[in-house]
């Protein structure tokens, strides 16, 4: 065991020291702080009101000046639920009132958005470079809303079997109506730091707060998330 535990520590301090090598030599001639342009793919996570969901996207981006680049980022959130909550509720507690229904309620709200924005690189080492950043684009919102049968009776005189899914009985009797799909203003600031892990291959690790201006059928006030991504990128 002490012989694999010295095996183990000098392949760590080995890696180590070539990464730190690797980047102080790349740093020196010219290197990966200087690039052009670069592409980034990214994953990781949101908070959002009350739930938490997956963030994807992909970044690229163009140097316009020392230190300044502007960049333009497609993404998805997977799910931002939690905000769905308000308008759910609202619904299930009217049919209870208004015709002694009980219905269950559950929904999806993906979200896939576009924006575009600056991003200002800090050096301060030869081994990692700090930045952050700030932009503006619009999100499509597209959200979907399920009912199912808890007790009473439907507005034909039905009395479905209990879990039975009927949100096309209420939308078609106009007890409910479906909040449709729609576009909002959304922006974005933040801030990261990328290390070199290779010839212009960097791992990219940021914090990323973003707010949704959703119309208020779906939200009384705009929908907001914050979170991590991490990625790989390559630099130009």
């Amino acid at each position: 065991m002490r012989t694999l535990g010295t095996i183990v520590a000098i392949t760590a301090l080995t890696t180590l020291t070539a990464s730190v090598s690797f980047a102080q030599e790349h740093a020196q001639n010219g290197g990966w702080q200087d690039s052009a342009a670069y592409v980034t793919g990214l994953g990781g996570f949101q908070a959002a009101t009350g739930s938490t969901t997956g963030d994807l996207l992909i970044e690229g981006g163009v140097r316009v000046a020392p230190h300044v680049m502007v960049f333009g980022d497609l993404g998805y959130f997977r799910n931002l639920q939690g905000d769905l909550t308000n308008s759910l509720s609202n619904a299930v507690t009217s049919l209870q009132n208004t015709q002694g229904l009980g219905v269950t309620a559950s929904g999806t709200l993906p979200a896939l958005y576009s924006i575009g924005g600056v991003r200002v690189e800090i050096p301060a080492s030869n081994l990692f470079l700090p930045y952050v950043f700030g932009g503006a684009g619009a999100a499509h919102l597209s959200p979907t809303q399920q009912f199912n049968f808890a007790s009473g009776t439907m507005p034909d005189g039905s009395s479905p079997t209990v879990g039975q899914d009927v949100t096309s009985n209420l939308t078609t009797t106009g007890l409910f109506t479906p909040t449709v799909s729609s576009t909002a203003f959304m922006y974005t600031v933040g801030g990261g730091v990328l290390i070199p892990v290779a010839s212009r291959w960097v791992v990219d690790a940021a914090y990323r707060y973003s707010r949704i201006a959703a119309d208020s059928t779906l939200s009384a006030s705009p929908l907001s998330t914050n979170g991590m991504t991490f990625g790989l990128g390559y630099r130009f």
